[in-house]
């Protein structure tokens, strides 16, 4: 294929392609951290201490140690004081430990809720960082998520899309069956013929610009074959030399930059049998442009036509007026 009529697919289209393996490969990452952080500090754990795998480690908080510069305590009132003392601060301490504190304390020190807590905070930002982005590249009206507002395409918008489409479609069938187009064909004309592949390919050309502009915003690629097509087209080429008519391939996921959407139409010149194929990455093909390209080929064999009986009249014409 002519790298001057391939379709080349944009920074942004690989972008939009590749967002969704990066949203999966990102959570898969972040998964996957969880499970080998828990897996080690149970390892650890267990080397240990095993108990504390199932069993929160007791703390104890009423015990006071005495410093060890103090003096040593030997009478029994002494010692009656001292029991008093840590009576009291354990009182103390237990009314410090609120039913909150017993409940929160030991969920948020172990290691485990930990890991679980840091990978569930790790897996919002990440949703909500793709949740954004395609912001970027699709105009939106009125989409809400909490607090934040976007704007969403609303269907009366995407029906005056449709409409302007079809409208340009219909605009290049115009221009194919003008005066002006026959003008075109009448340029290629060399020592009283036309190579029909050149015009096709000229028309082809000027088809691929006009979807380039707004409001079809479409690329594709055109390849015309005089012979022996590529394997993977037979099951199409059959299909357009059994119906007469354009086929089409439309893959399932236009999102897929790796696969195309296929238009085929076979077509014989007299003696001559052309393919012309039509693919591409991001434009599905649809029935308006199956009769686009029919009335393409259609045409240009009439215009060819028209033009080389008129120069074969006039060269009559001449000659006999030269009496020959």
């Amino acid at each position: 294929m002519n790298n001057k009529n391939a379709e080349r697919r944009s920074f942004f289209q690989w972008i939009h392609f590749l967002i969704p393996y990066l949203y999966t490969t990102g959570i898969v990452l972040i998964l996957i951290w969880m499970t080998v952080a828990s897996l080690l500090i149970g390892i650890k754990t267990i080397n240990e201490n095993p108990d504390k795998l199932f069993l929160q480690s007791e703390k104890s908080v009423s015990s006071v140690h005495t410093p060890s510069n103090a003096p040593s305590l030997k009478s029994d009132e002494t010692k009656s004081d001292v029991i008093a003392v840590e009576n009291s601060l354990n009182s103390n301490t237990q009314e410090k430990e609120t039913w909150l504190n017993i409940l929160v304390k030991p969920i948020v020190e172990s290691n485990f809720n930990k890991i679980i807590f840091r990978g569930l905070f790790l897996l919002l930002i990440w949703m909500l960082l793709f949740l954004i982005i395609p912001v970027a590249f699709k105009r939106l009206k009125r989409f809400k998520f909490f607090n934040m507002e976007f704007e969403v395409d609303d269907i009366e918008q995407a029906a005056i899309e449709t409409v302007e489409i079809s409208g340009t479609k219909a605009k290049l069938m115009a221009y194919l069956a003008s005066d002006h187009a026959a003008g075109r064909t009448l340029d290629f004309l060399n020592d009283s013929m036309i190579d029909f592949k050149e015009v096709l390919d000229y028309f082809l050309a000027e088809i691929q610009a006009g979807y380039k502009n707004h409001p079809l915003h479409a690329t594709f690629s055109y390849s015309v074959y005089n012979g022996s097509v590529p394997e993977e087209l037979n099951e199409l080429v059959e299909e357009t030399k059994e119906t007469g008519e354009s086929a089409i391939f439309n893959k399932n996921d236009q999102d897929n930059l790796f696969k195309k959407n296929y238009l085929v139409f076979y077509f014989c010149y007299g003696v001559d049998e052309y393919v012309t194929v039509i693919s591409s990455y991001t434009y599905p093909f649809d029935i308006l442009d199956r009769y686009l390209f029919e009335l393409l080929h259609n045409t240009i064999s009439k215009n060819i036509e028209n033009i080389e009986y008129m120069v074969a009249l006039t060269s009559n014409d001449s000659n006999v007026g030269n009496g020959t």
